[in-house]
């Protein structure tokens, strides 16, 4: 769901289950959430060495904030065409199988590193992850008219809620590094 300029406030974005959402063309800020609703804990959804900080919860109740990130030119490029997806692209998607590994060492398969050392999984792999996310994530966004106003808000959210899969501008970023390297370390190379 997309918001107008004037509702710019991340607690109250409208959310919607990611097979259902429809980002526009436009560029904007979204954000991932746990759907407390049907998961209320995140280690009932399998995210068991997620960083102990507090976590946003949604004006609705059911949902906490996990990941927040920007599209300077295209939502549903971004969204749909990078996260729903490719691991290649996207941080959020390798940043999940980082902390879904721990409790489950099964999301190793089928991943291996490509030629430029960035984590690639799978035909079967990368559409297990996608089912995980739109079985357990709610997606929301937020559209802006200039690629300043997208980094503003990106930057205001990640400052304000500190999403705990979000690294870059985060005090618990380091640790999510440190689970990172430790799923790089373990996969083979793929030429």
């Amino acid at each position: 769901m997309s918001t107008q300029p004037a509702d710019f406030s991340l607690p109250n974005l409208p959310l919607s289950a990611p097979p259902q959402a429809e980002p526009g063309r436009e560029r904007g800020v979204y954000s991932w959430w746990l759907d407390t609703a049907r998961y209320p804990t995140p280690e009932a959804a399998g995210l068991v060495q997620l960083p102990d900080v507090p976590r946003l919860v949604h004006a609705s109740g059911m949902a906490e904030v996990l990941y927040v990130g920007r599209a300077r030119r295209n939502l549903h490029q971004r969204i749909v065409g990078q996260h729903l997806r490719r691991t290649r692209s996207s941080a959020l998607r390798r940043t999940l199988l980082a902390v879904l590994l721990p409790g489950d060492p099964s999301w190793r398969e089928g991943a291996a590193l490509d030629g430029r050392g960035r984590v690639v999984l799978e035909e079967a792999q990368e559409q297990r992850l996608t089912n995980w996310m739109q079985e357990h994530l709610l997606l929301g966004w937020a559209v802006c008219e200039t690629k300043d106003e997208v980094d503003a808000l990106e930057r205001r959210w990640i400052e304000e809620y500190e999403p705990v899969l979000n690294t870059d501008s985060t005090e618990h970023g380091a640790e999510l590094t440190g689970l990172k390297r430790v799923l790089r370390d373990s996969l083979p190379s793929r030429l």
